[in-house]
């Protein structure tokens, strides 16, 4: 055993290789990675999505539910312990530490919650609690195609558990076969990494590798990997959560959302309702050097909105607002992303 590992609120603890590259668990692709994305090119198949300053979405909502859906998030339906977590906090208050061992709350909404039909405020605090699980320390050697070692198993042979434990070996191993191949790189087997662990009680009676592997070499695209498990205990701050009605409908939020907090756009010139309306249209609106739009046009309607105090700014770079145009609610964003003469002058309303 290695002893105890203290992991503080916010510390990262990536997964580091002995290549030098840090693997880090993969997210849902949210708005602003999108957005990151089209800055770096990845996306630039999307209409309009290449090197944007700024993002614009826009969506009509027509109903309160409709509002209130867009002022709300909803736990992950494909995520037990998210959805437990929420239930056990709408039912009376629950205790919670991080899932990945970095320190931080497991669900941490930026928003109202809307569950089983009714909105909630889900607040959290850090206690001076701690509870200490086991993790698993698995020690990985890499070796090349010509080793005198057989494998007792293949990669895609393992349990689901264990493949996604290990989902980085077939990256990894191809990363030191490219770099064997350029010119002036000395990447040569055998290659040693790590990777720490947890497995929740299910996982760890599905895994062969912990917590003592059933086997001592396994193959991955041809190449032999010896495996060893350590167990090692790690101390995590534990969570509160607890839970209060806002609304007991969809309905009734969106109505309070609608009185308190909706804004008139007016006073747009012609070329701005021109442009405000395009942007209905289509939906979103990147603006950067490849757009079309005069730049008077975008500053004429991102001014009215940045007046006005933002519901939500999931970024300090953005905003979200509900506003009436001829007749019709929208529920928009914007997203300056490289504006900060427009970003600086976010604020959020002083009470949702």
């Amino acid at each position: 055993m290695r002893g105890t590992q203290r992991v503080s609120r916010g510390e990262t603890r990536p997964q580091t290789y002995t290549d030098g590259d840090a693997f880090v668990g993969m997210r849902s692709l949210s708005r602003r990675k999108l957005l990151a994305g089209c800055v770096a090119g990845m996306t630039a198949g999307l209409a309009g999505c290449v090197d944007p300053d700024a993002a614009m979405f826009v969506e009509p909502v027509t109903s309160p539910a409709a509002i209130a859906t867009e002022a709300t998030t909803t736990p992950n339906s494909r995520n037990t312990a998210e959805t437990t977590l929420v239930a056990e906090t709408v039912a009376g208050g629950t205790n919670r530490t991080s899932p990945d061992g970095r320190g931080n709350p497991p669900y941490q909404p930026d928003r109202p919650v809307r569950y089983d039909g009714s909105v909630y405020d889900i607040k959290w605090h850090e206690t001076d609690q701690q509870r200490d699980r086991t993790e698993y320390i698995i020690s990985l050697t890499l070796y090349g195609t010509d080793a005198d070692r057989t494998p007792e198993i293949g990669f895609d042979e393992l349990p689901a558990v264990d493949q996604e434990t290990l989902y980085f070996l077939p990256r990894l191993i191809s990363h030191i076969q490219e770099a064997n191949e350029s010119e002036g790189i000395d990447a040569s087997f055998p290659e040693s990494s790590e990777r720490q662990a947890w497995y929740p009680p299910a996982d760890r009676e599905a895994s062969v590798l912990v917590p003592e592997p059933d086997y001592e070499t396994i193959s991955v695209d041809g190449h032999p990997v010896t495996v060893s498990v350590e167990p090692t205990t790690v101390s995590l701050d534990v969570f509160a959560y607890t839970a209060t009605e806002r609304a007991a409908t969809l309905e009734a939020f969106g109505r309070d959302i609608r009185t308190n907090h909706r804004f008139e756009l007016t006073g747009l010139s012609d070329a701005e309702r021109d442009f405000f309306e395009m942007v209905i249209d289509d939906g979103s609106f990147y603006k950067g050097t490849f757009d079309d739009v005069e730049d008077e046009i975008f500053a004429g309607v991102a001014d009215r909105f940045v007046s006005q105090p933002a519901l939500f700014m999931s970024y300090e770079s953005e905003g979200e607002w509900l506003t009436r145009y001829d007749g019709t609610d929208y529920w928009v964003r914007i997203d300056f992303v490289r504006m900060s003469e427009y970003a600086d002058q976010l604020r959020p309303v002083e009470e949702l």
